[in-house]
């Protein structure tokens, strides 16, 4: 796939008060039609157990999984392609991951100039404490949240959103792609997900309790492992699951809606 591979040190790391990518370990490569360059990039924050995290991406996938500790670790790879091997390594440099850091509030964001015939993407993975919550925007790629109690704000546009083990409040929407989601408990806040071209998917414990409202135009609804008392066609579900409680609300327009119980 690769013409050639090979490793540039660069002579000097480029700071800037915006923080410019400031590593040193660049990988440039050649393909057939367009020329890469990699560099990348981490940090470690240090946040309140109930934070919140927001990452605002354009394109490539953003990662962020729960676990133990009041640190915040992000490393993310950055990818510049362009025509040249040397245009690549210029575009590079013009690729910003900009900070703003607080005790309780992290916001990363992603900002590259217009260049024609280049392209930037920074795909990020996060380890976050298991209860911060967080604020996810993408343009182009895929969202992958597990193991969070916090609250969840999921938002891309040609990609699809999954969510493992989640115990929070959950807004996740994408406009080209799916929604997936496992929960462990349905949360005081409640659920929504939706999506314009593909399919919802929701696994439950099956003794959740839950007001349910799932709606597709061009797709079916399934419902298995779980009781719903309450109005039930093709394409429209509405109803108390195990006596009802939080709202739970499902919306696809060309795709399926799948609810399970386990």
């Amino acid at each position: 796939m690769y013409a050639k591979r090979f490793r540039v040190l660069l002579p000097l790391c480029v700071v800037a008060a915006a923080v410019a990518l400031a590593g040193c370990d660049v990988v440039v490569s050649s393909l057939s039609a367009k020329a890469s360059a990699e560099e990348p990039w981490s940090r470690t924050y240090s946040l309140s157990p109930t934070g919140t995290v927001e990452v605002v991406n354009a394109n490539g996938r953003i990662t962020v999984t729960g676990g133990k500790g009041t640190q915040v670790e992000v490393k993310a790879e950055v990818v510049a392609r362009a025509s040249t091997d040397q245009q690549a390594r210029e575009f590079l440099k013009q690729i910003q991951i900009r900070e703003d850091v607080s005790a309780d509030h992290i916001r990363l964001e992603t900002t590259a100039p217009k260049v024609h015939g280049s392209h930037a993407e920074v795909r990020y993975e996060i380890a976050v404490p298991e209860g911060v919550s967080l604020r996810l925007q993408n343009t182009n790629g895929q969202i992958h949240i597990a193991g969070v109690a916090g609250t969840v704000q999921a938002e891309t546009t040609n990609g699809g959103v999954k969510g493992e083990a989640l115990s929070g409040r959950v807004e996740a929407s994408t406009t080209n792609g799916g929604v997936d989601l496992d929960m462990l408990a349905v949360p005081e806040g409640g659920i929504r997900a939706e999506t314009t071209n593909g399919g919802v998917s929701l696994s439950l414990p099956s003794a959740a309790k839950a007001n349910l409202r799932a709606s597709c135009v061009n797709g079916g609804i399934s419902v298995t492992g779980l009781t719903v008392d309450g109005e039930s066609t093709r394409r429209r579900v509405e109803g108390r699951v195990n006596g009802g409680g939080p709202t739970v609300e499902l919306e696809t327009t060309n795709g399926g809606v799948r609810i399970s119980g386990r």
